[in-house]
């Protein structure tokens, strides 16, 4: 019985056996397929090293590269990106626009039947100025031959596809050495979503660091002046027993003030573990955002005019309610009107309004003081942030970061805008219920 034999796709010679049947003849290698498997061996071998030298994960070198070896009309990278396709295209010379329109199209089409999705929206098209270096005689486009190779992430995931058009018919030795680029590009893909991952988890685990110091620094100095004061409070009280009932007084209410002051700083901190760990816990119901805003500043005005600061509401009672936490947001709207009361300027008002615009409801908190510098504006919200103080100022820098933590949780988001001398207002929007 005849041996099998094993059939092995060409690289530009034939693998046999070193074992030979008595007076079979060795296959004659021709010097050109021999020259030409090396060739492509060697265009791996470049290949390799473009894309572990380069910092893109699929420089469009590449597709030169690829070029030098199959002969091509037509070589594309695509990615897929929030849901399009967009590619990075090399053509050779004498291909027109239309022709790479319609690759971009079919590459478009491949990409979403390799990824098992309906259909994906045209992104950007970049062509490469530079032509693919074409190895054969360029003929009319025709029925042009086509690969489309898929690029994975994992070895499961499709995250793109290599694309070419050939200038001739597309042998096994031509698609064995495409399908080999395409493992390599993937493989480029991995390092780089790896490298990507690597960053983001020390980016993170500096942050930590970061926040962790932070916390001991605002524990040590922010939680140390209150509990000073108590205890000083009642030092005082207890070596003077007899003292008069005004001084008594006074000295309890300062033991009061700053009692409040510590628990206000112990909730603040556990509100920012709480939004750090993702376990800040929201009761969503319907909500009268315009009722809350009307309640907030009824809470608040006692407050307010401590410091002879005026409160007006302007209130469309058109809005449909949210879907929101009603603890929650009203102690956003406490934050921002404690905001705005330690910066606006004595006799100003402070004026708070709610409104309807592009299927949300917004509501703006704004004050009458010295504005926010420019150079503050992006920092405004972070943690620990403290501007320069104003009149009645001081905190722990917590309150606009919590702000922040809360309005996010529930899908809205915040922002301010400010000029110098002008005031500021702070904007946040919640979805309709």
């Amino acid at each position: 019985m005849k041996p099998k034999r094993r059939r092995q796709l060409e690289l530009g010679f034939s693998s046999q056996g070193s074992l030979q049947r008595p007076g079979a003849a060795r296959e004659r290698r021709s010097p050109e397929r021999f020259d030409l498997g090396y060739a492509r061996l060697r265009q791996l071998y470049e290949l390799g090293k473009l894309l572990g030298a380069s910092e893109a994960p699929a420089p469009p070198e590449v597709l030169r590269c690829l070029g030098r070896t199959v002969p091509l009309r037509v070589a594309m990278l695509v990615d897929i990106r929030a849901g399009a396709a967009h590619a990075v295209a090399a053509r050779a010379h004498g291909v027109p626009e239309d022709e790479l329109e319609l690759a971009a199209g079919h590459a478009r089409r491949c990409l979403s039947r390799l990824a098992g999705v309906t259909e994906l929206a045209a992104g950007r098209l970049r062509i490469e100025p530079e032509p693919l270096p074409l190895a054969a005689r360029l003929g009319a486009p025709g029925r042009c031959p086509f690969a489309a190779l898929p690029l994975l992430l994992d070895r499961r995931t499709v995250c793109g596809a290599l694309y070419v058009r050939g200038a001739r018919a597309l042998g096994e030795a031509d698609l064995a050495f495409l399908c080999a680029a395409a493992d390599q590009i993937s493989l480029a893909l991995d390092r780089h979503a790896a490298w990507q991952r690597e960053v983001r988890l020390r980016e993170r685990a500096e942050a930590l660091d970061r926040a962790q110091k932070d916390l001991v620094a605002v524990v040590s100095h922010d939680l140390r002046n209150p509990l000073g004061a108590v205890l000083l409070g009642i030092s005082t009280l207890r070596r003077w027993p007899d003292m008069e009932p005004s001084k008594v007084r006074d000295h309890l209410e300062a033991i009061h003030r700053a009692a409040e002051r510590a628990s206000k700083l112990v909730h603040d901190l556990l509100d920012v573990a709480k939004l750090d760990a993702g376990h800040l816990q929201l009761e969503l119901a319907p909500v009268d955002l315009g009722a809350l805003v009307s309640e907030a500043a009824e809470l608040m005005r006692p407050l307010l005019a401590e410091r002879s600061l005026a409160c007006e509401t302007s209130i469309d009672e058109a809005v449909p309610p949210v879907l929101a936490d009603r603890e929650r947001v009203l102690q956003v709207l406490s934050n921002l009107i404690g905001n705005a009361r330690k910066f606006a300027r004595p006799d100003s008002v402070v004026s708070l309004s709610v409104w309807q615009e592009e299927g949300e409801a917004r509501c703006c908190v704004a004050d009458e003081g010295p504005g926010i510098a420019p150079h503050d504006l992006p920092r405004i919200f972070d943690r620990y942030f403290q501007g320069p103080h104003g009149p009645a100022a001081h905190g722990f820098g917590l309150g606009l970061s919590i702000a922040r933590g809360i309005v996010e949780a529930h899908g809205g988001r915040i922002w301010v805008t400010s000029e110098p001398g002008r005031g500021s207002r702070f904007f946040f929007a919640l979805p309709l219920a």
